[in-house]
């Protein structure tokens, strides 16, 4: 006699087509689908730790994708867009596409003020290198001065 026993669940007709095409896509029954799944939540989770059950749902286009978050990563996750002027789930796609394609991950609006200040810098930059030019070719420089730091 085995020590196996049966999980047994009730879902709609169009979740348990679906979970079958799945299934047949990987080339396995629904039951050893099912096996799977339950074997790879158990393993994911720590000793004595309930699993935590990240839902992922891919649309028919693969656009878009449903993610579960404890409530303190979504606080963070809010707290993290919201300085960056943007939707959660923006965020959260910048951050994924940059990772996967090994980009920054900086957001336009960041980036544009990056380059602003790399582009002030560099004219900073070539005024100093005037002034030491003038000043090494014995120009008379003229700069503020102690009486107009007292007005």
């Amino acid at each position: 006699m085995s020590d196996c026993t049966q999980l047994k669940t009730w879902i709609s007709i169009e979740t348990k087509e679906r979970f079958a095409a799945i299934a047949r896509h990987q080339g396995l029954s629904e039951s050893a689908m099912l096996k799977r799944l339950v074997d790879l939540v158990l393993q994911t989770a720590g000793a004595g730790e309930a699993p935590a059950i990240h839902a992922v749902r891919v649309s028919a286009r693969g656009s878009r994708l449903t993610v579960r978050l404890r409530a303190d990563d979504q606080a963070l996750l809010r707290e993290r867009a919201a300085a960056r002027g943007m939707p959660p789930a923006t965020y959260v796609s910048v951050l994924t596409r940059a990772h996967l394609r090994s980009l920054a991950p900086l957001p336009k609006e960041e980036l544009l003020t990056l380059r602003r200040t790399v582009s002030e810098l560099g004219a900073i930059g070539r005024n100093l290198n005037q002034i030491a030019r003038a000043g090494n070719q014995g120009e008379r420089l003229s700069g503020p001065s102690r009486e107009d730091k007292g007005s």
